[in-house]
């Protein structure tokens, strides 16, 4: 059960410090963690969200007690939006106040905590605290193995980046490359910034050998610094008109028949709004060159988003 499982970890920390008999504060993270089982019983949901909050305010010694209760939420609420009488709102909210360097340290003790917590802390990091949390997911991006988890951090870093993190973000990019969803949010930060050391850094990192990187980054760095205002060629789709007639991740479309493109959803509309079999021209801006393209009404195949100078 719950509280032998607690007598033995106690134990086990007894063996690892044998210094001296249990801190103050480790007998009193002990006490507040043998409540769990009686106000689980109960369903007290406000009871154990005030305890998860006193562990935590306990520093280290109380933030696995802390953490236990919150995975008993997270069990409790499943797809739900209540559980044990609380509703999720309220549980997130409870992630304010003392449950803040728990986050913290959670994100800098990744293998003290669950990856499930470690995502969460990312998102309540942001959304609940006011501390600045990006100098400390960018210290943290750098050691977190777990997918999500690193993922959810470089999303936000696309809002929270400063100019002087730009090399540690080129670290990053490094270390997920292997990872399409890190790698995108660590680049997207980059593009983001808009500095001369975000073009440097997106630079080096288009000169990678790892060609997922390379590409990658190229792509970034022409969203970075675009030559011209237009949809900017994400992806094109194998064997529709855009591969077929040459047109190229990266290009930039400044105008479809004549009329400037000033979003991805007007150039869906002029598309569609040609017959299939009229020949339309194509401005295409490639590195600065500006190359005319023919092609049909209709769909072109291609996914891509507006960038401009």
């Amino acid at each position: 059960g719950t509280i032998r499982d607690l007598e033995a970890r106690l134990a086990a920390l007894q063996a690892a410090n044998p210094a001296g008999p249990p801190s103050a504060g480790r007998e009193q993270a002990a006490g507040l963690r043998s409540r769990i089982p009686e106000l689980l019983e109960k369903g007290d949901g406000a009871g154990l969200l005030a305890l998860m909050k006193d562990l935590a305010a306990l520093g280290p010694e109380g933030y696995e007690g802390a953490m236990e209760i919150a995975e008993i939420f997270r069990k409790a609420f499943g797809n739900g939006e209540e559980a044990l009488g609380i509703q999720k709102v309220a549980f997130n909210k409870a992630f304010g106040g003392p449950m803040v360097p728990l986050m913290q340290w959670a994100l800098d003790h990744p293998g003290n905590a669950s990856p499930w917590f470690r995502a969460r802390s990312v998102h309540m990091m942001y959304w609940v605290s006011d501390v600045d949390a990006g100098p400390i997911f960018i210290a943290a991006l750098g050691r977190e193995k777990d997918p999500a988890v690193a993922a959810a951090m470089a999303g936000y870093l696309q809002r929270l980046a400063k100019p002087e993190m730009a090399g540690t973000l080129a670290g990053a990019a490094r270390t997920h490359a292997g990872d399409a969803r890190t790698l995108t949010g660590v680049l997207g930060a980059l593009v983001e910034l808009k500095s001369p050391q975000s073009e440097a850094a997106l630079r080096s990192l288009a000169s990678s050998s790892n060609p997922k990187l390379r590409d990658a980054a190229a792509l970034a760095l022409i969203e970075h610094s675009p030559p011209a205002a237009g949809v900017m060629v994400t992806t094109t789709v194998p064997k529709l008109q855009a591969e077929r007639v040459g047109i190229e991740k990266g290009d930039i479309i400044v105008s479809y028949d004549g009329k400037d493109v000033a979003s991805m959803d007007q150039l869906r509309k002029l598309v569609t709004s040609r017959p299939q079999d009229t020949l339309v021209t194509v401005m295409v801006n490639r590195g600065g060159t500006v190359i005319p393209v023919q092609v049909k009404g209709g769909r072109i195949g291609i996914d891509g988003r507006y960038v401009r100078p």
